[in-house]
């Protein structure tokens, strides 16, 4: 990630300066005067190093030529700083970098959480922030739900390096699962945390879809700083690929201890049926995985 956000600032700044030698030139061209006035700083910084100026002239003669240069750009229509250097970000002049010692800028912060969020899968809707209490009519719903979002909070907090790295999340459809899975994602992002939140079916699509142009197509699942694998039981079982590439996923992870969240439908005696002992029982090791069951009525049928 930091390797993109160089490139990014490395681009903005490439970007700026065009933007800053185009006004220059077609500032130059409607007067020669202001042509010579920005040629002039250089020759003055010349004198003062060779000691044919003093720098106390040096200073004053610059302050003259920058009030002279600002002063013509305003007679011909235009901003006194006009030519002056291009930034988007003033603050950090376009480097992301703040303080000492350095830290991300406030600008580089939020292009971070945009390229986290291009790759993540990971939506801006299903945020602990957007959570209603609203949703729910029955008092015991309400209270599991908003247990759940503190401790799905917690888990964040925790991030990247909870206590158990894995969270597997169990229940009936519409309780609300894929959007604590989403929260999770989202708030990791804002973190900083790389993410990627996929559906099981999705996943097992992707890694076909590596091997028919012979891509590694595992790779993103494995290396994610925290993935979300979402509806787990919806996947084809396809032999030799699908229980396969979920015990790697799985067992690399956990392996790592890099954390991975779980959704499922399926109860943890369907998880044996389906994947058989050698995944499930990574999917449910309490030694590394918190287990949350959620009950309740369907509440996508009561938004209806």
């Amino acid at each position: 990630m930091r390797n993109e956000l160089r490139r990014y600032y490395s681009d903005l700044r490439d970007k700026n300066r065009r933007i800053q030698e185009k006004r220059i030139e077609e500032c130059e061209r409607k007067n020669a005067r202001l042509r010579s006035l920005l040629a002039e700083p250089g020759l003055v910084f010349q004198q003062a190093a060779s000691g044919k100026m003093t720098f106390s002239a040096a200073r004053s003669r610059l302050a003259s030529i920058e009030a002279e240069r600002r002063n013509l750009l305003i007679s011909m229509g235009y901003a006194g700083n006009y030519l002056d250097p291009v930034y988007t970000c003033p603050i950090c002049k376009d480097t992301g970098e703040v303080g000492e010692p350095t830290r991300l800028c406030a600008c580089a912060l939020k292009k971070q959480q945009e390229l986290l969020l291009a790759g993540s899968r990971i939506n801006e809707r299903e945020t602990f922030a957007n959570f209603s209490e609203s949703i729910y009519t029955d008092e015991n719903q309400k209270k599991q739900g908003l247990g759940m979002k503190r401790f799905c909070e917690r888990y964040v907090s925790a991030l990247p390096q909870p206590e158990k790295p894995n969270l597997l999340i169990i229940g009936n459809s519409g309780l609300g699962k894929s959007f604590f899975g989403n929260a999770i994602g989202y708030a990791a992002i804002e973190k900083g945390i790389r993410t990627v939140k996929t559906t099981a079916y999705q996943c097992i699509q992707d890694i076909l879809n590596g091997l028919d142009v012979r891509e590694n197509a595992i790779s993103p699942f494995l290396e994610a700083d925290l993935l979300i694998l979402d509806d787990l039981g919806t996947e084809a079982m396809v032999p030799n690929v699908t229980v396969e590439s979920f015990f790697r996923i799985i067992n690399e992870r956990t392996s790592s201890r890099k954390p991975t969240v779980l959704i499922t439908n399926l109860d943890s005696e369907s998880l044996f049926e389906r994947y058989g002992e050698r995944v499930a029982s990574r999917m449910i090791d309490g030694a590394l995985t918190s287990i949350v069951l959620l009950r309740g009525d369907n509440l996508r049928t009561r938004m209806r």
